[in-house]
């Protein structure tokens, strides 16, 4: 992997010289391209950006100096690879400067920088080596919401909630996430009144036609599952069907645990909104969806549905094992929120907020891929008796890497990582730093779920 890891951050520097140098992308990314960033400023576009990556949650002023003071240490290492100032503009600016250059830089730059580390990624590892579900890629949906500063500025854009006891201000996350190759293939920052289930709706001509996507029982509607089945190409899903919608009653009230049924528009409001979408449909329409009862560990009963049918080779088993994959997207989302502190945004502009949020997910992207070699290193460690046959250590559990010390290094290093013109030097030191402090994995652990909401 450590081939696959360079050959990502060598893309990922590829196009970060093209968008600095370029004037086509520069107008994409930048505000007005005939001034921003033609001036040889401590804040080049490529610092900018390098600077906005590495997460600033401490006071901006610490952060700039301690930037600057690793750029210094970074020129000083070696050759660099980035077309970056010379040394002699290393002394910090200011908050201020650092604030009206960020408002130059659109947030997009992070998203499609995104897409290079993740088409970086399924291009240059093996394909033994990417996991899959019966051929296909595990896609997992899933939304939540975002705490905000409450500035005139991000409540005028994103909105939030108020009641008799006061207001706060928050946006919409929403994610597609590999589960398998645990990548963050898309996400986006929304209103907070956005719902969940029209952002999926916009985006199911985005996923890839070799994947599978598990969603969650708020995304069970027909509109939901048509759009799978009518794009140009269809698109595999899987959803846990809501018990009080009426097909779902009825499917339970039989006596067939596997069944094939033909599912039509509920109501006007779906026909209006399928027109919308671009589909002529009456109340007549029929779609042919499978559904699937399962047993769930504790004796509860939910259903699946899904156009993965068993002729094709897909048992009710695999099904459930699939739907439980989904867990995965909720780990992501803990990672993000309590690990690389998604919710401490560095300023309280619309702009600010959005290039911290995809920020966050490059970083989370970079740190899995980084974790992959140690956690193999980590994963040859089998058993006690084996290691202790061996002259190793006994060991009770398996292990896995810290990642909150995980993230911790790699954003110390990301400045070396990308302007070193050799990273191999550095991935070894982070691999080294990964397999040092390690967590047992206890497995077969269960908490019961508290729900705050008691009307889900």
């Amino acid at each position: 992997m450590f081939n696959v890891n360079i050959a990502i951050i060598g893309e990922m520097q590829s196009f970060l010289r093209m968008a600095h140098e370029g004037y086509d992308l520069q107008q994409l990314f930048c505000a007005d391209v005939s001034k921003d960033f033609t001036r040889q400023r401590k804040l080049s576009f490529p610092r900018l950006i390098l600077l906005i990556t590495r997460l600033c949650k401490r006071t901006l002023s610490l952060e700039l100096e301690k930037f600057f003071n690793d750029l210094q240490a970074a020129y000083t290492s070696g050759p660099s690879s980035l077309p970056l100032p010379p040394s002699s503009s290393l002394l910090p600016c200011t908050v201020s400067a650092y604030s009206q250059q960020r408002k130059k830089l659109h947030p997009c730059f992070f998203r499609i920088w995104n897409d290079v580390l993740c088409a970086s990624f399924y291009h240059y590892t093996s394909p033994e080596h990417i996991r899959r579900w019966h051929g296909m890629r595990v896609i997992a949906a899933d939304g939540s919401g975002v705490a905000l500063v409450s500035t005139p500025e991000l409540k005028g854009y994103f909105g939030g909630q108020s009641n008799q006891k006061g207001e706060f201000c928050g946006g919409k996350i929403f994610y597609y996430y590999d589960v398998l190759n645990h990548l963050i293939t898309d996400a986006l920052i929304a209103p907070y009144r956005t719902a969940e289930l029209t952002i999926a709706h916009n985006r199911v001509d985005a996923l890839a036609d070799d994947s599978v996507t598990v969603y969650d029982r708020n995304f069970c509607t027909y509109r939901m599952m048509a759009l799978h089945l009518w794009a140009e190409r269809e698109k595999r899903f899987l959803i846990r069907a809501k018990e009080k919608l009426r097909f779902v009653r009825q499917f339970l009230a039989g006596e067939g645990m596997d069944e094939v049924v033909t599912l039509r528009p509920p109501n006007a409001e779906t026909i209006r909104k399928m027109r919308e979408s671009g589909f002529v449909v009456t109340a007549n329409t029929g779609i042919r969806v499978r559904l699937v009862q399962v047993v769930l560990p504790g004796g509860g009963i939910e259903v699946l549905a899904t156009n993965l049918m068993a002729e094709d080779g897909y048992s009710a088993e695999e099904l459930k094992e699939l739907y439980f994959l989904r867990w995965g997207v909720e780990t992501s989302i803990n990672l993000q929120k309590n690990t690389l502190m998604l919710e401490s945004f560095s300023g309280m502009s619309v702009v600010s907020v959005e290039q911290d949020f995809y920020a966050t997910v490059i970083i989370a992207n970079l740190l899995m891929c980084l974790l992959k070699d140690a956690q193999a290193s980590l994963d040859q460690q089998v058993s006690p008796k084996i290691n202790n046959s061996s002259g190793g250590s006994e060991r009770k559990h398996l292990l896995q890497v810290n990642r909150n010390k995980a993230s911790f290094r790699l954003k110390e290093v990301l400045l070396n990582l990308f302007i070193i013109d050799d990273p191999l030097v550095i991935l070894q030191e982070l691999h080294r730093y990964f397999i040092r402090d390690v967590l047992p994995v206890r497995k077969g652990r269960s908490f019961p779920r508290t729900r705050k909401n008691r009307k889900i």
